[in-house]
């Protein structure tokens, strides 16, 4: 019987050093390097794309250098105004329960005053979003939005070979080459097939092959298939 390792998983790296520029996200990193001095009225970068596009490692190299303050919600203006924090990333942003439309045009106001920035990370563009308050409207067609697509496959390619070198693993170019032609073409997905990979690697004590590869992706294998649903 196969033995599965019971092994903790790697927590993703979110390092500025580990995040690979590549054609997909050069643009949103240019709006990165020229903080402070976003566009005005309000100095609102959002950043936006598919889940697992890479928005998170860029709002923690973001964090990093601006001691910026992350939220996952905002439902009362007090929340921000009471504190000392001028810079924030408003993750996973969006108008709907986590976000209500008055603190948000409040906080636009918030931001403004104090000359202070924020990054929103959202899937849709801030500017293309309905809302019902048009002064709100206003000011999220007012910021600076940047799209970051799909990777191609030289930044997948890189991408999937620092995952592999994070754990310490020496992976073909073939076995890397098959793999970006199969799997879903995001970084969340990477992730965990290059874990999944890994394990089974582990569990057969051999080295990583095309063929410990297939079997992990082919939907026919009982045993270790990857599940895509998961790489959103």
């Amino acid at each position: 019987m196969r033995q599965i390792p019971l092994t903790l998983p790697l927590a993703p790296s979110y390092k500025e050093d580990d995040f690979i520029i590549g054609s997909a996200n050069e643009r949103a990193m240019k709006w990165l390097s020229l903080w402070p001095d976003w566009p005005l009225p309000y100095r609102v970068l959002n950043i936006f794309g598919a889940s697992g596009c890479g928005k998170t490692h860029i709002s923690h190299v973001f964090e990093a250098f601006s001691s910026a303050r992350r939220l996952i919600e905002l439902k009362d203006i007090k929340v921000i105004v009471d504190s000392a924090d001028t810079h924030f990333v408003l993750d996973n942003f969006s108008l709907d329960a986590d976000y209500d439309p008055e603190a948000v045009f409040h906080f636009f106001n918030h931001i403004a005053s104090i000359d202070g920035t924020a990054l929103l990370l959202s899937r849709q563009s801030a500017a293309k979003m309905d809302c019902a308050l048009d002064d709100l409207r206003s000011r999220l067609r007012a910021v600076t939005c940047q799209e970051i697509s799909a990777p191609d496959d030289v930044l997948l390619v890189q991408v999937l070979q620092n995952m592999f070198a994070d754990r310490q693993c020496s992976v073909p170019d073939n076995v890397i080459s098959y793999m970006i032609t199969q799997m879903p073409r995001n970084f969340t997905s990477a992730y965990q097939l290059v874990a999944a990979i890994d394990m089974a690697a582990l569990a057969a004590k051999k080295p990583i092959t095309l063929g410990i590869v297939k079997q992990v992706m082919m939907p026919d294998n009982n045993a270790l298939e990857f599940n895509f649903k998961h790489g959103k």
